[in-house]
């Protein structure tokens, strides 16, 4: 078990807006290896961080860095928003964010819930950009205001499938450029939709589930281990979370039960939600953190990637 909470330096539609100017992979030399990271949750995996707070947390050098994007490290990203109304009754409907279904980009700004917003993709990509470049592809599929109990826990339910099918397209998009794509890790991103009563205290039942069940129909694109790893990242303390102590103990303890298990303390990391206006009171990370969020998942998973020469 390895628990991450250091501070460190920043080091089906589609819309035609999204990554405009973006590179698209060129495909690679027959066969040619390549690692792949999935990225997943809530709406902090989605990303709804405004992107102009930039400017005012990082300098406007860094805004225009994400701006103008990672060539080297590609993304396919697929978001979508949860949705519900109790009246009458409980119905939900999940309805899709700007997306780039079909292909490969260059990870920049945009690739969030909306095109002023991003994600944790800008952090991975600054700090494995120039060890990594061509050599490390990123999967998105997010959905905001999901919880784990309903949406994702079992292999019938909403998102689950959804999910398992669009990695296994996007795995097969890359073997058609002449890749052999191999997934390294799993980011998870999520936990506050579970941060209520009947809710939280299934968070450790429910992710032992939802990883096994990962594990089980990922393996033949993990190099055929049943034992890929998963970086979980815990929740923020915001007063929007009621129980958000007791799932982020559910998350540290999870990561005691394999070595594959990753826990990243968000909070002792100095992650905040509350100094920028995002439009959800303090729901999702400020600027410097999302970039934050993404360097704390490069820093968990890198150990799990092929190593450099």
């Amino acid at each position: 078990m390895k628990t991450i909470s250091k501070l460190f330096l920043f080091s089906t539609t589609v819309l035609a807006t999204v990554g405009c100017g973006s590179q698209e992979p060129t495909g690679g030399k027959m066969n040619e290896p390549v690692d792949v990271v999935v990225i997943s949750g809530q709406s902090n995996a989605v990303g709804c961080t405004n992107q102009t707070f930039i400017k005012n947390t990082l300098g406007t050098d860094k805004y225009y860095e994400y701006m103008r994007g990672y060539a080297g490290i590609p993304i396919a990203f697929d978001s979508w928003t949860k949705d519900s109304w109790t009246e009458p009754g409980k119905v939900y409907f999940y309805s899709q964010n700007t997306s780039k279904n079909n292909d490969f980009v260059k990870v920049m700004l945009g690739q969030g819930n909306s095109q002023a917003t991003f994600g944790p993709e800008i952090g991975i990509a600054e700090k494995l950009n120039e060890t990594r470049a061509n050599k490390l592809f990123l999967i998105k599929y997010a959905c905001g205001a999901s919880n784990l109990k309903d949406d994702w826990t079992d292999r019938n339910s909403e998102m689950y499938p959804r999910l398992i099918n669009y990695v296994k397209y996007q795995m097969n998009n890359l073997k058609n450029k002449g890749y052999t794509p191999t997934i390294k890790a799993f980011c998870w991103m999520q936990g506050e939709g579970d941060s209520y009563p009947n809710y939280y205290d299934k968070y450790l039942e429910n992710t032992r589930k939802f990883v096994s069940n990962l594990r089980e129909d990922l393996k033949d694109l993990a190099g055929g281990e049943n034992t890929l790893p998963f970086i979980d990242a815990g929740i923020n303390n915001s007063k929007e979370w009621e129980y958000w102590k007791e799932v982020n103990e559910a998350k540290a303890q999870f990561a005691t039960e394999s070595e594959k298990n990753i826990y990243i303390d968000t909070i002792g990391a100095g992650l905040h939600t509350d100094r920028e206006e995002n439009g959800d009171g303090s729901a999702h990370y400020d600027s410097d953190s999302e970039v934050k969020l993404g360097n704390l998942f490069a820093e968990a998973f890198e150990p799990f990637l092929t190593k450099l020469d």
